[in-house]
């Protein structure tokens, strides 16, 4: 996105802000402030971890099937405009060639393997793109499938993900139900191969590919430079103070190691912004990450998170890549956002690389005229340093559709952000998200404002981490650190012989299940979230199974549980499955459920389109309201 900050001021100094463009985003109520606290930074110890990109197999399969695209014919003119925080570097492109399961099951070459497993191989091509990001949109996905990413058929290093993996990120369209992997971008000549085990048919694994996201801009000068241009560049980079390499200066040397360039994709399209690693209370090793709302404030959003790590200069002033350098594909959790403040906590689904930093952030107010320092990457590039002082508070509003931003001309202490004045350093598109740091500790993360170039004098806003922290308290706040558990994922199969459906909040179960029990039950991914435990305002859901029949059936009324029990003796009581809230509130949703006659199973459902269904559907009794969940952890 990028919007121009427009004030409601005609003096001279507010005139100034009439020159700020594309200053990103957020809108809506500001949080209250929290007491005043701080964690201190970790480093992440040198451990072995289970790495998703590893050295590359021999492709299984023996031949692939390729996929040429036609040049990408628009001008770079259409892509949004590369001024503030937000960067876009990808397109969308339909594929009409895939834009139906029908399609591409006629495109996949299955083969059978001496194992017994069946693979297939598809080859994507892009002549003029720096690299491609795929748009699998699932109809049916096996659990036990295995996806494989190569950049080429010759490739060094692989991506792998299974189905179970998938089916439990990504979200379901609640219109289709289908789930869409956007695969990791590995550069424009992917290879996509498929194994299947052999008691798996082919059948049961529908998807279809109707658009794909195409980079078409560089996503950094370091990453596309010829040895012949670096002098050149170079020369013209720092002949200005528009940016610092952060390897130049010694403050924040430690703090480097704790910011990460994002790389994501909504509606199709791929764009670039700066995210913080950060420590929490527990000191857990928990990759929490906070960035912008307007970069990531949703799980659609989360699932396409491609990471990379200690992306800055080998040395000071250089434009070679860091050598230790690191790239991360498997996304991450979108857990809360704070409208107020533009600012959204994630937490990753991998473990970072060993040496990365933890950092440590303050949530008490900071004072007007404190330095202040901004890690990012501008346009995607090496991680740069911008330095200042805080210059107010400002009140902002923003506009999601219409991409403006607008602040008042007056400071507002309570207004949700801080606004810096620049001596040195500035932002460009792809800092968005990136932390404000104040001695050493993160306070902020950046919304938009100047980003001409240079920027001396430039001012910028920054969501307050003092006033966002009330959104994150369930995970990292210290009043509340000993209750971060209680939202945890339930995990729901499709039962195939009954019809019904199986719910657990065990992750040990869900592994037992999909390994041993894939014939029977399809798992589907998270359903809702939960609590493993009693606390204040919670009620206890228990369980019971038939097996004569293949279900199980959830409640929390004692008086239908003593009615089971008196009059049903063939179901099984089998003990709480979890604790849900006892009454609704903020992001508590119902969970409806009805019984089918035949073959005498319950069907449960958060959708109100599910309870309207189920009214009118004469093989169905509608029982209501079943009992209350967590739509988001």
């Amino acid at each position: 996105m990028s919007c121009r900050i427009v004030s409601s001021s005609g003096s001279a100094l507010w005139g100034h802000w009439l020159r700020m463009v594309s200053a990103l985003l957020i809108a809506g109520g500001c949080g209250l402030a929290q007491a005043a606290w701080q964690v201190e930074a970790r480093r992440m110890p040198a451990s072995p971890s289970a790495l998703s990109a590893k050295q590359a197999l021999t492709l299984a399969a023996s031949s692939v099937v390729p996929i040429a695209l036609a040049p990408w014919e628009s001008s770079k003119a259409a892509l949004a405009p590369d001024e503030g925080g937000l960067r876009q570097i990808g397109v969308a492109r339909a594929l009409e060639t895939m834009d139906s399961a029908d399609k591409v099951a006629q495109l996949l070459q299955w083969q059978t393997l001496p194992s017994g497993q069946q693979v297939t191989a598809l080859q994507w091509l892009a002549a003029d793109g720096y690299g491609l990001r795929l748009g699998l949109e699932f109809a049916v996905l096996p659990a036990m499938a295995v996806f494989r990413l190569y950049a080429s058929p010759e490739a060094s290093v692989s991506y792998e993900v299974t189905g179970a993996a998938l089916l439990e990120r990504l979200v379901a369209d609640p219109q289709t139900g289908q789930r869409t992997w956007w695969t990791p971008d590995v550069g424009p000549t992917p290879v996509l191969e498929i194994l299947l085990p052999a008691t798996t048919s082919t059948r049961s694994l529908q998807w279809a590919m109707p658009q794909l996201s195409q980079i078409v801009v560089p996503p950094s000068e370091a990453e596309t430079m010829k040895a012949a241009e670096v002098a050149v560049v170079s020369e013209k980079r720092l002949a200005n103070d528009c940016q610092q390499d952060v390897n130049c200066q010694s403050a924040l040397l430690d703090q480097r190691d704790a910011v990460i360039r994002m790389v994501y994709v909504s509606q199709a399209q791929t764009f670039q912004c700066t995210g913080t690693l950060i420590n929490n209370p527990r000191e857990d090793l928990v990759p929490y990450v906070l960035t912008a709302a307007h970069c990531v404030r949703d799980q659609a959003t989360a699932s396409t998170l491609q990471t990379s790590w200690f992306y800055y200069s080998q040395s000071c002033n250089s434009l070679q890549l860091f050598a230790g350098h690191a790239e991360r594909y498997s996304a991450a959790r979108w857990l809360a956002t704070s409208i107020g403040n533009d600012m959204s906590l994630l937490q990753l689904d991998e473990a970072p690389p060993a040496g990365a930093l933890f950092a440590g952030w303050d949530a008490s107010t900071q004072a007007l005229g404190v330095p202040v320092a901004g890690l990012h990457h501008p346009r995607g590039d090496l991680m740069m340093l911008s330095s200042g002082q805080l210059q107010d508070e400002a009140s902002c509003n923003v506009d999601y559709v219409g991409r403006s931003l607008n602040c008042a001309a007056q400071a507002q202490p309570d207004g949700g952000f801080y606004r810096v004045l620049w001596s040195q350093g500035g932002i460009q598109g792809g800092s968005s998200g990136s932390a404000l740091f104040v001695n050493g500790r993160v306070t902020g993360t950046l919304t938009g404002g100047d980003s001409f170039c240079p920027a001396k004098d430039g001012r910028v806003v920054y969501g307050r981490l003092d006033q966002a922290i009330a959104s994150f308290a369930a995970w990292l706040g210290v009043d509340k650190a000993m209750y971060s558990d209680l939202h945890m994922p339930v995990y729901r199969f499709q039962v195939l012989r009954s019809g019904g459906e199986f719910y657990t909040l065990s992750a040990q179960e869900r592994d037992y299940v999909i390994a041993s029990l894939a014939n029977d039950l399809v798992f589907d991914g998270i359903a809702f979230y939960a609590a493993p435990r009693a606390h204040d305002r919670l009620v206890p859901v228990h369980r019971y199974y038939n097996p004569d029949v293949g279900a199980h059936f959830y409640t929390i009324s004692d008086a239908e549980r003593q009615f089971v029990q008196t009059y049903n003796p063939s179901w099984s009581y089998e003990g709480i499955a979890w604790w849900s809230p006892a009454q609704p509130g903020d992001g508590v949703e119902p969970v409806y459920r009805a019984y089918q006659y035949v073959p005498g199973v319950h069907h449960y459902s958060v959708q109100t389109q599910a309870s309207d269904r189920w009214r009118a559907d004469a093989g169905l009794l509608y029982d209501g309201l079943a009992y209350y969940v967590w739509d988001a952890p």
